[in-house]
């Protein structure tokens, strides 16, 4: 254990301590209770969007986890704006949660809160998106996935599908945001020299963005000129593929591939209206944050980085993640 953490472990101790004394009960405060059994904890979560499904996908097995090691989840919503995830850290400090697992919005600008939450001196874990290289942010650990993989895997996909290569649509997150950035990065730095990116738009991971964007894109670029769409979502992947669809096009464009997996897209695929996406397991990475939390704060020895594999889905083995 570190001396930060041996810190906070014999803070936590004589907070219960003096619990017992007094014969209190945390209420909600924070500073754990006891009654003989084992302290209870209070974690905080800001997540960057609950209403992106994959997400709130993820948030419900948070909660199941919790249940199952007996600690209080609070879980807050920055809703894609960085001034809200600040204003959610410190409401949640405010309360005086034990620790803190954050989701951060903006590689750059989300390391404003994360800091905050350091210096009330409030154990800080980053789940599934991360802050940009090089950040001066001491949280405890990471779980989640490593991006770049994902758009490494979208890139490979397309070189095996489409060997020739062709004319691409890139649907980009939101520029800044750690989990747009890898997954482009990842794309640009394994798809061959064949493949031409023609249009790029930014839909923030939306589905009505992404067709918006798609139905604008297929005005500007005729019969022919599109070979293959390539999302950082899903959801964006689903709404460009939507446009597809409606304006009678599916049939010309050989890929819409997307990242999340999430049960929409599994749907999509087996419908033929997308042909692949990279799945991450969102439920598992919440369900691992929420038991590396709890070893943490009662003094378990926690890694500093848990990754998560990502599974290609395709046609072929889409009806194993159907639901």
């Amino acid at each position: 254990m570190n001396m930060r953490r041996r810190m906070y472990a014999v803070a936590a101790l004589f907070a219960s301590s003096a619990l017992v004394l007094t014969g209190c009960s945390s209420g909600g405060t924070g500073t754990g209770s006891t009654s003989g059994a084992e302290e209870q904890y209070d974690i905080g979560v800001v997540v960057l969007d609950l209403q992106d499904p994959d997400l709130a996908h993820m948030v419900e097995a948070m909660e199941s986890s919790a249940k199952e090691e007996g600690v209080t989840l609070r879980v807050a919503d920055s809703k894609k704006d960085v001034a809200s995830e600040l204003n959610q850290v410190e409401d949640l400090l405010t309360r005086q949660v034990d620790a803190i697992i954050m989701q951060p919005l903006d590689g750059e600008a989300s390391q404003n809160a994360a800091n905050r939450v350091i210096e009330a001196g409030v154990p800080l874990f980053v789940l599934s998106t991360e802050f940009a290289e090089g950040a001066d942010v001491k949280y405890e650990s990471y779980i989640g996935v490593d991006d770049t993989l994902a758009g490494q895997m979208q890139a490979e996909y397309l070189n095996e599908l489409m060997p020739d290569g062709g004319n691409v649509v890139f649907a980009a997150g939101i520029y800044g945001a750690s989990w747009t950035d890898r997954r482009k990065s990842g794309f640009d730095d394994t798809i061959n020299d064949n493949f031409k990116i023609v249009a790029e738009f930014q839909a923030k991971g939306s589905r009505d963005e992404g067709k918006r964007n798609m139905e604008d894109t297929l005005q500007r670029f005729g019969t022919g000129e599109i070979d293959a769409v390539v999302a950082n979502n899903d959801e964006m992947a689903i709404g460009a593929a939507s446009a597809i669809k409606d304006a009678g096009r599916t049939d010309e464009i050989a890929a819409v591939v997307g990242v999340d997996g999430t049960p929409p897209a599994v749907a999509a695929i087996e419908a033929g209206d997308m042909t692949a996406t990279v799945r991450q397991d969102s439920a598992g990475q919440g369900e691992e944050a929420v038991r590396v939390v709890h070893s943490f704060l009662k003094g378990d020895k926690v890694e500093d980085r848990y990754t998560l594999p990502f599974t290609l889905i395709t046609k072929e083995n889409a009806a194993e993640f159907a639901e």
